[in-house]
Order: C-alpha cells, then sequence, then structure tokens
C-alpha cells in the first residue's frame, strides 16, 4: 500500500554524468507533493567520492525536508564520465529528459508492477519488445507468462 499512498516517490536511475551543483533532478525522477522543493537539493561532494550515491544516502539527504511518506525506488546510482556513454547504451535513455526516446529494450530485464484494486505486485521480467515511456509492451515473466503492460518511470505497469 505505501507504493499507492506515498507522498513522495523517488525514481533513482541507474546512471548519471558527475557535474557540479549536481541535484536531486539530476540522478532521480521525482513524483508527488513535495517534488518541486525536493528536486533542486544539491548533492554534497562528501557523498560522491565513492562513485556511487545510495538509496540511504538519498534518503537522508530528504528525510527533514520531505513531511509525508517517503518511497525511493532503486539501489544506487553510479556516476559515469559522460564519453563512456555510448549512443548504443541504454543507460543513456534513462539519463535523457527526451519522452521520445526507448526507455526499455528487447531483452532488457525490467520492473514489472502487476497492480489489481489496491493490490501491487512487484516482480522481474524480461522485454519482448522495445519501447518509449506510454508505449505498451510485452512482458515475459519468470514464471513464464506473458502480460502486456505500459511503460511508465522506466519500469512497465500492467493492470489486471
Amino acid at each position: 500500500q505505501s507504493l499507492l499512498f506515498a507522498d513522495l516517490a523517488v525514481y533513482l536511475k541507474s546512471n548519471t554524468a558527475p557535474k557540479n551543483n549536481l541535484s536531486i533532478s539530476d540522478i532521480a525522477q521525482i513524483d508527488g507533493d513535495e517534488s518541486e522543493l525536493v528536486k533542486k537539493i544539491t548533492i554534497p561532494e562528501s557523498v560522491l567520492d565513492d562513485g556511487y550515491i545510495t538509496k540511504n544516502e538519498v534518503y537522508q539527504l530528504l528525510k527533514d525536508v520531505v513531511t509525508g511518506l517517503l518511497v525511493i525506488h532503486g539501489s544506487a546510482v553510479k556516476l559515469v564520465a559522460p564519453e563512456s556513454i555510448s549512443t548504443s547504451d541504454s543507460s543513456l535513455q534513462e539519463l535523457s529528459p527526451i519522452y521520445n526516446e526507448l526507455v526499455i529494450a528487447k531483452g532488457d530485464l525490467v520492473t514489472v508492477k502487476l497492480i489489481k484494486k489496491s493490490i501491487v505486485i512487484e516482480l522481474i521480467g524480461k522485454a519482448l519488445q522495445s519501447g518509449k515511456t506510454g508505449d505498451e509492451i510485452k512482458i515475459s515473466l519468470q514464471s513464464g507468462k506473458t502480460v502486456t503492460g505500459k511503460i511508465v518511470n522506466n519500469g512497465v505497469e500492467c493492470y489486471l
């Protein structure tokens, strides 16, 4: 239920290019009532030293700012040099704010949310098609079942 009633949901990107004054909006997509307030928070240099920004580090930055329920999706954001990102690399698509680009490529492992009324089950599935944000694609679940869902925030939601 926490997924349905979060006041602020933070979806960490898998990687991002380091830059001066890196902010929360550079490393994550943010949904919720307090999203505009949170997006501008600058990440301290000390957090960037190890090359990763972990879920716990993001939580520590946001816990005193967010008044309601905070849900963070993802485990960490890797800092990568811009020249190491090629155009064929699917991580580039996560860095791009353009919704017209492919978000999920055929064969990618994706998070699948099976949603029925107020019940949400999160699974890992394999994309059987490529797609952009908002597209409907087919996903093969580990059980062997194939489902069709809509691409939302680098994952797939299936309403049953």
